[in-house]
């Protein structure tokens, strides 16, 4: 091979690495073939090949070639552009596919920009392209669909998955040629039958007679193992708060991917403080490298077809969810499920096959339940998934989007026994409004006492107002991940040490984090809110009485708005019918009724997936109303961040993965005050730097808003 593009009629992919040149009729067909591999799981074989063979054609045109020349020789060359010239190509082949193609770098487009981006391609990169095509001797004919793919939103989601197939096989290939020694460290996952048999050692350890709570948590765990045996589809896991599900969905999880030859485990997650939770759990019994704990918001897509050493390192640190056990958050899940970027797509095609748990399902936002309750029902019938709905607070959606719902399987039938055995929680409404000197007095009184609010703003008002007489610890999303898994450790060291602790928090706390206070206090919030967090009270059920949770609205309080809101207001008319009894039955189905039945789920998203607006689709699709960005904090009292920010090019991949723990989510508006203000830097990884204030117990100072519980 010649040491120059260009020279003896041979062409380039990539600039040179270990061995040299990347050849570029080497790298199609390496592509296509991995490609192939990957979409074969769900039918796309022939589309994953053709995506393969073709997404890069474009760059045998000579003005690309010159471009990789230069840049082999340390010179910023002219950008040729190839993603749409290959696709306009080939476009008579491809059909629909093509928007894979012309996407598979800056992120797949709306169909009509796609007609404009073909109308407007270079016309010497598309007749380059059409010449190595030919001159490459494919008989390659037009891909056939999977039979299942009749409606519009079939066509949709099988783009976007063979999207993902081209995407990852094309980074891995790129990883391969530019960094051969990760490509060694990749894949070194225990089998999924060695993760039951260390699970069954964890069990085995399980006494169900040390009391009635652990007696029901093994009968749910018989359950769950019994419901294993059936055939893959949908599945509901109604467990009481306390009740175990962390491992007894596992327990599923495992036991139904080990039967059926399923790939993967994958435990979705809404709250931030409970992903730490469950991730630590899991490597407590796998090991730390036999978990993928994915809640980055640090993703990285270049909107031009650069090939600098910096947007390398970028795009081969995305996650592609290669472990057999992944634990994320559901905005990572169902933004990337909706998402036409790549490197938020690559993972997609993993998740076929595999078992998909949604945690505290009830927590996803109803304005987004339409889009989400066809892919989950997509997954199910096309994508080989097995899908469990798992909550405390089981909501019925069935007038959203029956298909999936009615369908399934409920894991323990006879659940309504368990929350009746497990009453472990007295609900106590106070009817006058308190002030914030009445709402700090009466939580102060107590030895052991949460209060949980629904904004930032009220938690610090009344935790400014407690540390007045008693020393206070406080939980916010304006912490980054790192500190509020180390609070969470103190809090459980003191409440299992019996020492008094008084903690103030917003929504971040309310579901799954393991505290067991005897009393706690709600700001008046939405219904399944407060279900919630009364599950942090009493939870192992040790006390001689029922805890207390005590429900109250304080003065001037603020809340989140839109759907939220409604929720709240939908709270205050059932409080004086089931006042001492929130948690009925009846309650919720009548609170999640009203809710859904006043809110717009979706319908708008749907219809922009039918005409194939993946960009709009991305743009619209938030289970968070207003984006965030996450910012490196690098005044964290307790890490060494800085040294982590320098060693960022000195790791083979996962360092955004490594400082993902360490950065704070906040919104775009306010990322540009900060900028104005001098506290945050761009970084050349592509991360913002924020370098401003750092409270040891409140986290980023200065007047920055909540992002509330949810993270991207």
């Amino acid at each position: 091979m010649s040491s120059d593009p260009g020279e003896d009629n041979d062409f380039f992919a990539h600039t040179p690495g270990p061995s040299g040149w990347h050849d570029l009729s080497g790298h199609l067909r390496a592509v296509g073939s991995s490609s192939s591999t990957l979409a074969s799981k769900f039918g796309g074989s022939e589309a994953g090949l053709v995506l393969g063979l073709t997404h890069d054609l474009a760059k045998a045109a000579p003005g690309f070639q010159a471009y990789l020349h230069d840049c082999a020789n340390g010179r910023k060359g002219k950008t040729c552009r190839h993603a749409t010239p290959s696709a306009v190509a080939v476009q008579e082949l491809l059909g629909p596919l093509a928007l894979a193609v012309v996407g598979h770098h800056a992120g797949i487009p709306d169909m009509y920009e796609w007609r404009s981006k073909a109308d407007n391609a270079d016309p010497d990169s598309v007749d380059a392209a059409k010449r190595y095509w030919k001159s490459l001797g494919s008989n390659v004919e037009t891909p056939k669909s999977p039979s299942w793919v009749k409606g519009r939103l079939d066509l949709e989601m099988f783009v976007r998955m063979t999207f993902s197939c081209l995407v990852d096989a094309d980074y891995l290939d790129t990883e391969a040629h530019f960094k051969p020694e990760v490509g060694s460290m990749r894949a070194h996952y225990p089998r999924m039958v060695e993760y039951l048999q260390k699970l069954n050692t964890r069990l085995s350890s399980f006494d169900p007679s040390k009391n009635k709570v652990n007696a029901i948590r093994a009968e749910i765990q018989d359950a769950c193992r019994g419901a294993a045996k059936c055939g893959k589809g949908a599945f509901r896991l109604t467990v009481p708060t306390g009740g175990g599900k962390t491992l007894s969905g596992l327990a599923f999880g495992l036991d139904h991917a080990v039967l059926h030859g399923m790939d993967r485990v994958i435990f979705a997650i809404p709250y931030t403080s409970i992903i730490d939770q469950t991730a630590a759990i899991y490597k407590s019994i796998f090991g730390g490298e036999a978990v993928l704990e994915h809640h980055s918001g640090i993703e990285f897509d270049d909107q031009d077809e650069e090939q600098g050493e910096t947007e390398a390192f970028r795009k081969l640190n995305s996650e592609n969810w290669d472990c057999p056990l992944v634990v994320t958050t559901t905005v990572q899940l169902f933004e990337s499920l909706l998402h036409n970027k790549p490197s938020r797509c690559r993972k997609l095609h993993n998740i076929a096959n595999s078992v998909l748990i949604l945690d505290e399902v009830q927590s996803l936002p109803p304005k987004t339940l339409k889009p989400i309750l066809d892919v989950l029902h997509q997954l199910v019938e096309n994508y080989g998934c097995t899908v469990v709905l798992c909550t405390a607070t089981q909501l019925d959606y069935s007038s959203i989007d029956a298909r999936l719902v009615q369908n399934a399987t409920e894991i323990v039938p006879d659940y309504e026994r368990h929350f009746d055995l497990l009453k472990r929680v007295q609900y106590e409404v106070v009817e006058e409004a308190w002030s914030v000197e009445q709402a700090a007095q009466e939580i102060s009184t107590h030895r052991k006492v949460l209060a949980v609010f629904n904004t930032r703003k009220d938690a610090l008002r009344i935790a400014g107002e407690v540390a007045k007489s008693r020393k206070v610890v406080h939980l916010s999303t304006l912490m980054c991940s790192h500190h509020r898994k180390k609070v969470i450790d103190d809090v459980r060291l003191l409440l299992e040490n019996q020492e008094p602790v008084c903690l103030i928090s917003t929504q971040v706390v309310e579901a799954g984090v393991d505290f067991d206070f005897p009393i706690v206090y709600r700001d008046l919030g939405p219904l399944d809110r407060i279900i919630q967090v009364a599950g942090r009270c009493n939870r192992e059920g040790i006390l001689d009485d029922l805890g207390r949770c005590i429900v109250f609205q304080l003065e001037g309080a603020g809340a989140p708005r839109g759907v939220y809101a409604s929720a709240i207001s939908e709270t205050k008319v059932l409080l004086n019918e089931f006042k001492d009894r929130l948690d009925d039955p009846e309650a919720l189905k009548i609170f999640s009724r009203n809710v859904l039945g006043h809110t717009n789920v979706g319908e708008d998203i749907q219809k922009l997936r039918e005409d194939l607006k993946y960009k709009t689709v991305a743009e619209t699709f938030r289970l968070i109303d207003q984006e965030t960005v996450p910012v490196v904090v690098e005044n964290y009292p307790f890490v060494e961040v800085s040294e982590l920010i320098a060693s960022w090019k000195d790791q083979p991949f996962g360092w955004f993965k490594g400082i993902a723990p360490l950065t704070v989510n906040v919104y775009w508006h306010e990322l540009r005050n900060l900028e104005k203000n001098r506290l945050v830097r761009p970084h050349e990884s592509g991360v913002w730097i924020y370098d401003g204030g750092y409270d040891e117990v409140f986290g980023i100072t200065g007047d920055i808003r909540d992002s509330a519980d949810l993270i991207v």
